[in-house]
C-alpha cells in the first residue's frame, strides 16, 4: 500500500471513530476515566478526614457544591446549547485522540447545572465571555462533580448488608451507565412494542400521538444530530486533506518546488477556518433540533412533531441541590426528558444515548397514570415472550418448544394430598419450555418495568420490583422443575402430556425487558438478600442481551456451558461485573471458571487421591476479580455489520481448541442421544485438557494402524455442576465389524459408568483413521443397584488405579 493510501485509510478510520463517538455505541465505559484505584483513594481521603459516614457525606456534599459552582463559572455565561454541544464535541475528539471514553453522565451533569442556572430569576444574567470558555476545563470540573457525588451517595447509604449493597449497585448503575442497548436493537424492540393498533389508539387518546410516531420522531432527532456532527467532522477532515499539499509545498520550498498561488492558498485556508468554526464557535447550529427537518424526515405534520418534542423536553428546573440530589440517587430527570431548551428557545438532544430509551418509559408512565395501559401491557408481555423463545429456538435447532402452556400441579389447599399427576387440580401457566437432548430449559418472561422510585433508590420499591422480576421467575420455574424431577411427565389441558422422563439437566432463563445488569450480575448478593435460593439459580437476562448472546453463539453447547458457569453460585462473587455482556465475553475469552473446592470433589469421589497441597493453595488463593469492559470487540463487530464503510472486524467467539471444536461439530451433527451434553462436557476442560481431547482420536488411530485392532481411552472428569461424566474415545480396527465393536463398547460404557458412579457416560467411536465419528454411544440412566453391572464392573481396571490418571481440576483458558 502506498504512503498516500495508508494515510487515507488512517483518516477514514479516525472519521469512523468520530462517528461512533457521535452516535454512541452500546455501552458507556462509565469508570474508564476514573480508575478503581482512584475511587478507593478518594474514598480513603474522606474516611481519614472524618469520624463518621455522616461527616464524610457532608464533606462530599460540600465538595460537590464547590464543583457545581465551578461548572457554572466555567460555562462563562454562554447559552446552555452552545456549552453542552461544545463539551460533547470535545469529548468525542478526546476519545479519538486518546481512546478513552468519558461517561455521558458528565455531559448530563453540565446540562442539569446550566438548566437550573437558566431557570433562576433571582440573579441577572452575566455577560457571556466566549473568549474565556474552554470545554476541556468544564468537562474536567464536571468529572470532579460526578466522582464527588458518587462518594456522597456511598456515604449517605453505605452498603452494610446484602440488600443495601444491591440498592447501592443499582443506584450507581443508574448514575453512570448509558446506552445499555445497541440503537438498532432498541428500535426493533420499540417497533415491536408499539406496532399493535390497539396500543397506538390508547397512546393517541392519552398523549396526542401514537407510540410509533414517538419512536420515529425521537429516532429522527437522534439520527439527524449524529448526521450533522458527522458532516462537520468530515468537513474538517476534507479541509485538512486539501490544505496538506500546500503545507508540504511550503516546507519543501528550499528544494526548488513551485509555490501555490495566493488565491489557492487563501481558499484552502478559508476551508480549514470554516471547518474549525463549524466544530467550535458554531457547533450549536449542528445540534439544535429543527422541527421542520424532523417533519420532512418522518412525513408527519409539524404539529405532531412539536407535540412529541414537548413530551420529551425537560421542564423548568430551579433548585440545583434538589435536582443533583435526585441525580445521585439514580433518578436522573434527563432519563425521561432528554431534550433541553436554551435561553433563546432552541431545543437540543443532550446526547443520543438518552433518546430511544426514553420513549418506552415516558409512554408507559403516561398510560399507567391514565389507567389505560391494559392493551399495551398485554402486547408487551406477548412480544417479550415470543421474542425470547424465538431467539433460543434459533440457537437450539431441533428442540421441542412449548409456548404459553397451561399445566397442572398439586393444589396445596386440597382436602386430600395430591400425589398423582392425573389427580392434580390446580392449573398454572408456563411461559416456555424447551426440551433438547436430555436438557430442559424453563423460560420465564417478566416484562415488568422499573418505576422511577425503584430506579431512584427507594429500597422498598426496588426490592419489590426485583421480587416481581427475579424471585417470581425463579419460583414459577421451580414449580415446573419440581414436576419434571418428581413426576417425569407434565399434564396439560385436555389431558395432553409432555414426557420429560429423559431430562437430566434443567436450567431456568428469566427474560425481562429491563436491563438489570449490575444487580442480576451480583448473584451472590441476591442469594444473601433472600431474593434467590441457592438450589436453583436462574439466568436473569434482558431480551436485548439475550439477542446478542444468541447472535454470538456458534454451537448449542456453548449456551449450555454458559448456563452452567453463569448460574454457579460463586461465579458472580469471583467475577464482579456491571454488565451481563462483560461476563459473557469474558466467558468466551477464558471460560468464566470458578475453582471448585477440591475437598468436596474428594468427598464425592472417595476412591480418588486426596487433593495436593498445591491444589488446596490454589483454591484458597482464589479471590474476586473486577471485570472491566470487554465489549469493544463486540462494538467493532456490530459496527462492521451495520456500516459498510467500517473496518472489517471478527465476531467474538469461544476461545477453544480448534480440533476440539471440529469434534464438537461432528457430535452435534449426529443428533444422537447425548449429543448436547457430551459436546458441552468436552468444552468444560481448560486449554491443556481441550488439546488432549482434540487429539485423542488421532493418537488412537496410530495404534490401530500398528496392530489393526480397536483401541480406546477413558477419561473421568468433573463438570461445573459437580457431577462427573465418563468420556470414552475409541477407534475400531479396519478388519472389525462396526456393530460388534459397538456392542462391546456399549457393555463397557454401562459397566464403567456403574463402577465410577458417573452421572452421564458417552463413547465416541471413530473409524480407523480417527477422522470420522461413526457413532455416539450414551448412557444417562440414574444409578441404581444392578447385580449384572456389579459383576461386569468387577472385571474392569480398579478405581484406585484410575485415580492416578485423574486430570487436574479445570482452570480458565
Amino acid at each position: 500500500m502506498s504512503r498516500e493510501k495508508k494515510r487515507r485509510a488512517r483518516s477514514a478510520k479516525k472519521q469512523r471513530a468520530r462517528s461512533q463517538g457521535a452516535r454512541a455505541g452500546r455501552s458507556d465505559a462509565s469508570s474508564s476515566e476514573i480508575t478503581i484505584a482512584e475511587v478507593y483513594e478518594r474514598m480513603a481521603r474522606y474516611v481519614r478526614s472524618t469520624t463518621s459516614y455522616e461527616e464524610a457525606a457532608a464533606a462530599a456534599r460540600a465538595d460537590l457544591q464547590s464543583a457545581v459552582e465551578e461548572v457554572s463559572r466555567l460555562a462563562c455565561g454562554l447559552d446552555l446549547i452552545k456549552v453542552v454541544s461544545s463539551v460533547r464535541v470535545a469529548m468525542i475528539m478526546n476519545r479519538v485522540t486518546t481512546g478513552v471514553d468519558v461517561s455521558a453522565a458528565v455531559l448530563e451533569l453540565i446540562t442539569l447545572v446550566l438548566a437550573c442556572r437558566d431557570s433562576a430569576t433571582s440573579k441577572p444574567a452575566a455577560e457571556p465571555d466566549e473568549s474565556a470558555f474552554m470545554p476541556p476545563h468544564l468537562e474536567a470540573a464536571s468529572r470532579e462533580a460526578l466522582a464527588t457525588g458518587s462518594m456522597m451517595a456511598m456515604f449517605d447509604s453505605p452498603p452494610s448488608d446484602a440488600e443495601s449493597a444491591i440498592l447501592f449497585y443499582s443506584v450507581q448503575r443508574e448514575i453512570t451507565l448509558r446506552n445499555a442497548v445497541y440503537p438498532h436493537m432498541l428500535l426493533d424492540t420499540l417497533h415491536g412494542l408499539f406496532a399493535d393498533p390497539a396500543v397506538n389508539n390508547e397512546c393517541r387518546t392519552v398523549l396526542g400521538f401514537t407510540g410509533l410516531e414517538a419512536v420515529n420522531v425521537i429516532e429522527a432527532v437522534r439520527s439527524l444530530s449524529i448526521s450533522e456532527l458527522g458532516k462537520r467532522f468530515a468537513g474538517l477532515e476534507s479541509a485538512r486533506d486539501e490544505s496538506l499539499p500546500y503545507i508540504l509545498s511550503w516546507m519543501s520550498d528550499r528544494q526548488g518546488e513551485a509555490q501555490p498561488s495566493t488565491e489557492e492558498h487563501r481558499i484552502a485556508a478559508q476551508k480549514v477556518f470554516d471547518a474549525v468554526q463549524g466544530l467550535t464557535t458554531n457547533i450549536d447550529h449542528a445540534t439544535v433540533i429543527d422541527p421542520e427537518a424532523i417533519a420532512q424526515r418522518t412525513g408527519y405534520e409539524r404539529s405532531t412533531v412539536e407535540t412529541i418534542l414537548e413530551a420529551f423536553s425537560l421542564p423548568s428546573l430551579t433548585e440545583v441541590d434538589e435536582i443533583l440530589g435526585r441525580f445521585f440517587q439514580g433518578d436522573n430527570p434527563l432519563r425521561v426528558a432528554p431534550i433541553v431548551t436554551g435561553a433563546q428557545g432552541r431545543r437540543m438532544l443532550v446526547h443520543d444515548g438518552l433518546a430511544l430509551p426514553a420513549v418506552r418509559e415516558v409512554i408507559e408512565t403516561r398510560l399507567a397514570a391514565a389507567n389505560r395501559w391494559d392493551a399495551y401491557k398485554r402486547n408487551r408481555g406477548e412480544w417479550v415472550e415470543k421474542t425470547a423463545i424465538d431467539l433460543l429456538a434459533g440457537v437450539l435447532p431441533g428442540a421441542q418448544v412449548f409456548r404459553g402452556f397451561n399445566y397442572f400441579v398439586p393444589d396445596p389447599k386440597a382436602a386430600i394430598l395430591q400425589t398423582e399427576p392425573e389427580k392434580f387440580t390446580k392449573r398454572v401457566e408456563g411461559d416456555g419450555l424447551m426440551l433438547i437432548d436430555d436438557v430442559a430449559l424453563l423460560i420465564e418472561v417478566k416484562a415488568v418495568a422499573l418505576t422511577a422510585e425503584a430506579r431512584g433508590g427507594v429500597a422498598r420499591r426496588l426490592r419489590g420490583k426485583l421480587r416481581d422480576i427475579v424471585t417470581d421467575a425463579a419460583n414459577q420455574a421451580e414449580r415446573l422443575r419440581e414436576r419434571i424431577i418428581t413426576d417425569k411427565r407434565i399434564r396439560l389441558d385436555d389431558d395432553q402430556w409432555i414426557d420429560v422422563s429423559g431430562v437430566r439437566e434443567i436450567h431456568t432463563i428469566a427474560v425481562g425487558l429491563e436491563d438489570l445488569s449490575g444487580v442480576t450480575t451480583a448473584t451472590t448478593m441476591l442469594l444473601a438478600a433472600g431474593i434467590l435460593k441457592p438450589d436453583h439459580i436462574p439466568w436473569t437476562v434482558s431480551v436485548h442481551d439475550l439477542r446478542i448472546v444468541c447472535e454470538l453463539l456458534d454451537h448449542p453447547s456453548e449456551l449450555l456451558l454458559y448456563l452452567r458457569r453463569r448460574t454457579e453460585p460463586e461465579a458472580t462473587w469471583k467475577y464482579r461485573a456491571v454488565d451481563e455482556l462483560d461476563l459473557f465475553l469474558l466467558f468466551l475469552h477464558r471460560g468464566l471458571y470458578v475453582e471448585r473446592d477440591p475437598r468436596r470433589t474428594a468427598e464425592e469421589l472417595p476412591w480418588a487421591e486426596p487433593p495436593s497441597t498445591a491444589t488446596l493453595r490454589r483454591f484458597a488463593a482464589q479471590g474476586p476479580e473486577f471485570v472491566t469492559s470487554h465489549t469493544e470487540p463486540l462494538d467493532a463487530w456490530y459496527d462492521s455489520q451495520l456500516d459498510s464503510s467500517a473496518s472489517p472486524a471478527d465476531k467474538p467467539r469461544l476461545n477453544a481448541d480448534q480440533k476440539l471444536l471440529e469434534l464438537v461439530e461432528q457430535i452435534t451433527g449426529t443428533e444422537a442421544p447425548g449429543w448436547l451434553s457430551t459436546a458441552t462436557s468436552l468444552l468444560e476442560g481448560d486449554g491443556k485438557v481441550q488439546r488432549r481431547f482434540g487429539r485423542y482420536a488421532t493418537d488412537l488411530a496410530k495404534l490401530v494402524r500398528r496392530d489393526r485392532k480397536h483401541h480406546s481411552v477413558t477419561h473421568l472428569m468433573g463438570e461445573t455442576s459437580g457431577n462427573h461424566v465418563l468420556l470414552v474415545w475409541a477407534c475400531h480396527g479396519p478388519d472389525e465389524d462396526v456393530d460388534t465393536v459397538v456392542s462391546y463398547l456399549m457393555d463397557y460404557l454401562h459397566a464403567k459408568k456403574y463402577q465410577t458412579g458417573a452421572y452421564r457416560a458417552a463413547c465416541m467411536l471413530f473409524d480407523a483413521s480417527g477422522k470420522h465419528l461413526l457413532r455416539l454411544l450414551y448412557d444417562n440412566r440414574p444409578p441404581q443397584p444392578d447385580p449384572v453391572l456389579e459383576k461386569a464392573a468387577a472385571r474392569l481396571v480398579p478405581l484406585e488405579r484410575m485415580a492416578r490418571t485423574m486430570p487436574r481440576p479445570m482452570r480458565p483458558h
